[in-house]
C-alpha cells in the first residue's frame, strides 16, 4: 500500500516537471478534398500575408507579422508568442464549410521545435456559419439552392467580430480540418517549425450575403534558435472560392451572392410590426427601407393601399387627386377638400393645399392671355407634364 502511494506521488511529481507538449493536428484530414478547393499548393517558411482575413478587436494589428521584441502590441501576445483571430472552417466538404471564430497561435520549446495551436476566442464558443458554393444551401450544404426553403439574410461582415479577442483555451485543434498537418521545417534554424494548411475566410462581400474562402498555410515561427520569442505566420495557399449564405447564390459576374428568391429572403428580415405572415405574394411586393435596414411590403396594383397599419390587406384607395398610398407605410391617405395628395409632403401627412386655376389659366397659362403668342399658349401643348408646367407658369 505504501509503495503504491509512493508510486502515485512520484508520477504526479514527474508530471509537473514535464514541459507542455504540442497538440497533434491532422485528426480531421481533408487532403483528399484539395481538388474541390482549387488544388492549393503547400509552401514553407514564408511571411504573413493575411489581407482582410484577420478579425477581432485588433484585426489591423494582429496579423501575424509583428515581432515581440519590436514593441509589438500586447493585445496580440499569448504567452511568449503572437496570435491571430480568423474565421476558420471546423467542417469541410466538397460543397462548402462551417466556419467559427478561432484563435491561432504557437508555442515552442526553449531550444527546440515550435508548433501551432488552435483555440476558441475569449468570448467562448460562438455561433458558426455554414457557407456554401453556388448551387448548395443549408446545414452541411446538403440542399439544392433551387429547392431551399430558408434564407439567412442577416449580413455576415468583418466588423461583426470587432469585439472578439484571443484566448489560449479551450483547445480545438483536434476538430480543425487540415489539408496538410504536422509538417516541420527548420526555416534557417536548427529547430523545426510546424506548418499546417487550413481553410478560412479570406475576404468579405459588401452585401454580407457570403464570403471568399481560401486555404491558408499556418507557420509556427521562431525568431532565432535561442529566443523565447516567436509567433504565427499565415499566408494564402491558393485561389479563393465564393461561398454564399443559405438562400443565396452567385450573381452573373460571380463576384457576389444574390437572393434565389428575393421575397423569401426579404421576409426573413422584415421591419418591426411588419409580420411576414401578413405578406400576400399575389397582391403585394417587398420594399427595402433604407432608414431602418429592413423590409416592408406594398400593394402591387395602382390605386390600392392598406386601410390602416392594423389591416394590411390591399383595398381600393381614393383614385382622384385627393388620395393615394402613403410612401411611409403603404396605408391609404385621404386628403380633405381643398387639398391634394402629395407623395413628397411627409411633414404635412402627404396632403398639400390645392392650387386653383381659372379657365383663362387653363387655356393660355398663368399670367398669359389671348394676346400671348400662339406658340406659347398652353392649349397648344400635347404633352401632359409640359402642359401642367405651362398652366402653372413654370418654364
Amino acid at each position: 500500500m505504501i509503495n503504491n502511494i509512493k508510486k502515485i506521488f512520484l508520477s504526479l511529481f514527474i508530471a509537473q516537471l514535464v514541459p507542455c507538449v504540442a497538440f497533434a493536428g491532422g485528426e480531421v484530414q481533408i487532403n483528399d478534398l484539395k481538388g474541390s478547393w482549387k488544388n492549393p499548393a503547400m509552401s514553407y517558411c514564408n511571411t504573413s500575408n493575411m489581407g482582410n482575413a484577420s478579425i477581432g478587436r485588433y484585426k489591423e494589428l494582429c496579423v501575424g507579422n509583428y515581432k515581440i521584441d519590436a514593441n509589438s502590441p500586447s493585445q496580440c501576445v499569448l504567452g511568449d508568442d503572437m496570435g491571430v483571430l480568423m474565421l476558420v472552417a471546423r467542417e469541410v466538404n466538397d460543397r462548402g464549410a462551417r466556419f467559427c471564430v478561432t484563435t491561432i497561435y504557437a508555442e515552442h520549446e526553449r531550444k527546440g521545435k515550435s508548433w501551432t495551436l488552435y483555440a476558441e476566442s475569449a468570448q467562448g464558443v460562438q455561433p458558426c456559419y455554414w457557407l456554401c458554393k453556388p448551387g448548395y444551401s443549408g446545414e452541411g450544404c446538403n440542399s439544392n439552392t433551387s429547392t431551399s426553403t430558408s434564407c439567412d439574410s442577416a449580413p455576415l461582415l468583418r466588423e461583426n467580430f470587432d469585439n472578439y479577442t484571443m484566448a489560449r483555451d479551450p483547445q480545438v485543434e483536434s476538430v480543425i480540418p487540415m489539408f496538410h498537418w504536422n509538417e516541420y521545417k527548420g526555416c534557417g534554424l536548427n529547430s523545426s517549425q510546424e506548418h499546417d494548411m487550413i481553410l478560412a475566410v479570406s475576404d468579405w462581400l459588401p452585401s454580407g450575403h457570403g464570403v471568399w474562402a481560401s486555404p491558408y498555410v499556418v507557420h509556427a515561427r521562431r525568431e532565432d534558435y535561442k529566443s523565447r520569442k516567436g509567433g504565427i505566420d499565415v499566408w494564402p495557399a491558393g485561389e479563393a472560392t465564393l461561398l454564399c449564405k443559405s438562400g443565396y447564390t452567385a450573381n452573373t459576374a460571380g463576384n457576389d451572392c444574390v437572393a434565389v428568391n428575393e421575397a423569401e429572403c426579404a421576409l426573413s428580415q422584415t421591419c418591426a410590426n411588419w409580420p411576414s405572415n401578413a405578406y400576400d405574394e399575389s397582391t403585394m411586393v417587398v420594399e427595402y427601407n433604407e432608414n431602418q435596414n429592413c423590409y416592408q411590403f406594398r400593394c402591387k396594383e395602382a390605386g390600392y393601399a392598406f386601410p390602416s397599419t392594423a389591416d394590411r390587406t390591399c383595398q381600393p384607395c381614393t383614385e382622384n387627386l385627393r388620395g393615394g398610398a402613403s410612401p411611409a407605410d403603404g396605408t391609404c391617405i385621404k386628403c380633405e377638400e381643398g387639398q391634394i395628395f402629395d407623395a413628397d409632403a411627409a411633414s404635412s401627412g402627404y396632403c398639400s393645399p390645392a392650387d386653383s386655376y381659372s379657365q383663362s389659366d387653363l387655356q393660355y397659362g398663368s399670367g398669359q392671355n389671348k394676346s400671348t403668342t400662339l406658340a406659347d399658349q398652353c392649349w397648344m401643348i400635347p404633352e401632359a407634364t409640359e402642359y401642367t408646367n405651362c398652366v402653372k407658369g413654370i418654364k
